[in-house]
């Protein structure tokens, strides 16, 4: 029961403002933090290779302002062909982890993170995640997502550096 509120209440929170026919039978397959990767503890819902698209939103509140005055808390979309590996190794580790461990990484040696690591850092990490589905292209939902984000707010969220293109 809890599982299916939460769900609804992140598909309402961010989800359905900017993809308002949005539905996905089966709901979200994974909903966790990015922080949670420091707990010992912590039991991934996600395994290597699994495939899909994920969104990664702000958790302390703050809504990003977008150039036609809308707000929404998504740092970033994307999507992997091993969502496990870009989630921990790369977004974790590679990157919202070095400033946990030094807020001020790179900085002395002109080295720049990804900005969408200094929201993630600033406003927290949440992730939702949605699986491939059948033959469904990863590709094709990330750019679809994107595309409707875009239509929306009249930008790409603000961690994203990149359109998604498929051809």
């Amino acid at each position: 029961m809890l599982e299916v509120e939460l769900i609804k209440k992140t598909m309402k929170r961010y989800i359905k403002t900017f993809m308002p026919d949005f539905r996905i039978s089966s709901g979200l397959d994974a909903s966790f933090d990015l922080l949670d990767f420091c707990n010992d503890d912590f039991v991934c819902p996600l395994k290597r290779g699994d495939t899909g698209v994920y969104i990664i939103s702000a958790t302390d509140g703050t809504q990003y302002i977008y150039p036609n005055g809308l707000k929404s808390p998504i740092i970033y979309i994307g999507k992997s062909d091993d969502l496990l590996r870009r989630l921990k190794d790369e977004h974790f580790t590679k990157g919202l982890k070095r400033l946990l461990d030094n807020r001020d990484f790179g900085i002395a040696e002109g080295k720049q993170l990804a900005s969408r690591y200094q929201y993630m850092f600033y406003n927290g990490s949440h992730v939702d995640v949605f699986k491939r589905r059948g033959k469904q292209d990863s590709k094709q939902f990330e750019s679809m997502v994107i595309n409707q984000f875009y239509q929306k707010y009249r930008s790409l969220p603000v961690g994203n550096a990149a359109r998604s293109y498929v051809n």
